[in-house]
């Protein structure tokens, strides 16, 4: 199956008069027609950054690309102008904020965002009646009964708004979508709701999703594959049950699942990752997690590791290549 969206040894880095900040540190990954994927990993990651290059949203004052490739639909979207990916943001890529409560124009209805989104890109020449029929489908597809068009984002609840935002980002109906957090500001029950809706949409649509989070709960409900991320590196990447049920995993994902409650356990207290991740503005020559890493060597401290393969599964760590040298 060929890929629809393919990033190659992508490098990001934000520079000033006094540092630079080493943000994304040569992450590859690839995603197909109608796959999720989920980019797992504390604040300060790189998640929202990888992203941003995706769509070319990067601050260009600071941000630079010193290395790598972005792939869409076999188009290098790091060759192309403004003008060029303005035809393709929220048409073929469309992507999802984090929070809603910014992403939405306060004084403008909900039902003139999304027909804003619709006119910008109308190369199937709707008229206006049918630029307002799509607009009552689009919200019906979310949830949101076509009536409250007229109304503004402040006449919304955060879980309605969020589904007004991911409204506007399905109009055009993109082939991928970027959801950065769409669960983080909600509670639990209204997560779920998004959550579910954002499942059905994809299903109903045939459209592949990149989902951004620190929460492996919710990846587990939506992912296909998941990749995580830490200080700027992947340094887990398989599918579902690779990450969820595999034999082996990087000693973050191990931390990562640690951290989490569980209704079941009878555990006391929770196993946090102690420490903080490696300063951004300095170049780390061995593994980046060797600073916090129960199983640290001291070949970890002097050489970046290599990738260890399972099938699918794909683990960043010299503990396993060790291993595989005694096998």
């Amino acid at each position: 199956m060929e890929n629809l969206l393919e990033v190659k040894n992508l490098q990001v880095h934000y520079e000033t008069d006094k540092e630079t900040v080493y943000a994304v540190n040569g992450v590859s990954f690839t995603i197909q027609n109608g796959e999720t994927l989920g980019l797992v990993g504390e604040t300060g990651a790189g998640k929202t950054t990888i992203s941003l290059a995706i769509l070319q949203l990067l601050s260009e004052r600071t941000a630079r690309i010193p290395k790598g490739e972005i792939y869409f639909k076999g188009k290098n979207l790091l060759d192309l102008g403004e003008k060029e990916m303005q035809l393709i943001r929220g048409e073929e890529i469309s992507m999802i904020f984090q929070d809603p409560m910014t992403a939405l124009n306060p004084i403008m209805t909900i039902g003139k965002q999304i027909a804003e989104a619709l006119r910008l890109h109308n190369h199937q020449g709707l008229s206006l009646s049918e630029i307002e029929e799509k607009v009552d489908e689009v919200l019906k597809m979310v949830g949101i009964p076509p009536e409250r068009k007229t109304e503004y984002p402040h006449q919304f609840s955060g879980g309605m708004k969020q589904r007004v935002v991911i409204a506007i980002a399905l109009a055009c109906e993109p082939q991928l979508l970027i959801a950065d957090e769409p669960t983080t500001a909600l509670d639990v029950t209204i997560q779920a709701q998004v959550l579910l809706m954002m499942k059905r949409l994809r299903q109903q649509l045939g459209t592949s999703m990149i989902l951004i989070t620190h929460d492996l709960g919710v990846v587990s409900k939506v992912c296909d594959n998941v990749a995580v991320i830490y200080a700027g590196e992947i340094v887990e990447y398989g599918t579902l049950r690779d990450v969820f049920s595999g034999k082996v995993h990087h000693p973050y994902t191990v931390g990562l699942f640690g951290s989490i409650p569980s209704l079941t356990a009878k555990t006391r207290r929770l196993q946090p990752i102690e420490g903080l991740m490696p300063d951004p503005t300095k170049e780390v020559q061995g593994c980046r997690f060797a600073d916090r890493c129960p199983h640290v060597r001291e070949i970890c401290r002097r050489e970046s590791p290599s990738i260890f393969a399972e099938g699918s599964h794909q683990v960043k760590c010299h503990l396993f290549r060790e291993e595989e040298k005694h096998a």
